[in-house]
């Protein structure tokens, strides 16, 4: 398993540096005299299902803007920072998230994206506190109304192999769905 993933990961990698040579890729845009980040602060709420628990309500908030190293030819990459927390039937999971997302415009003010993320995830169950790193792949479909973004998210997370209690199964697992209510600044 993990000859495949660094295999994987080599062939990522290998992908990324062939097209990132291409001339129209933009680096460090937070450089350029006109760079604008266009921040987005949302609201989130929804449904997140742990491999080992039944599923729940979980809320959170977001800040996402024009990612600050790199850009491609086409469409944009939108950084996303954010924060959840779940607490169903003991287990009490808050996790932290760095996500790039591959943006493009599908109609006027409509647009989607998509992308890997990475995670911290700190899980509570039965008076124990376990801390996982995480890895996940998610997306996004956002429609901004002026200054006002309503958005529906989705991702799948997966967690380092770590027991949160004795008698528990191993890792956090998860699926999220979610709406979100933004601001752009």
């Amino acid at each position: 398993m993990r000859t495949q993933s660094a295999l994987f990961g080599l062939c990522l990698s290998l992908a990324a540096s062939g097209a990132m040579a291409a001339d129209s890729w933009k680096t460090m845009p937070v450089s350029d005299a006109g760079y604008k980040p266009d921040f987005t602060l949302s609201v989130l709420g929804g449904y997140m299902h742990p491999r080992n628990a039944k599923g729940s309500g979980v809320f959170g908030a977001e800040l996402d803007f024009n990612c600050l190293l790199l850009q491609p030819p086409s469409g944009i990459i939108r950084s996303q920072l954010s924060i959840h927390q779940f607490d169903h039937g003991g287990l009490t999971l808050t996790t932290y998230e760095l996500s790039p997302r591959w943006t493009t415009e599908i109609d006027k003010n409509l647009t989607l994206g998509i992308g890997p993320g990475i995670g911290y995830v700190d899980a509570e169950l039965a008076g124990q506190t376990k801390g996982m790193w995480a890895g996940q792949l998610g997306g996004d479909l956002n429609y901004r109304m002026g200054n006002m973004t309503l958005g529906l998210t989705g991702r799948w997370q997966l967690t380092t192999n770590t027991q949160v209690a004795a008698g528990y199964k191993k890792n956090e697992d998860n699926v999220l769905l979610e709406a979100k209510v933004g601001y752009n600044f």
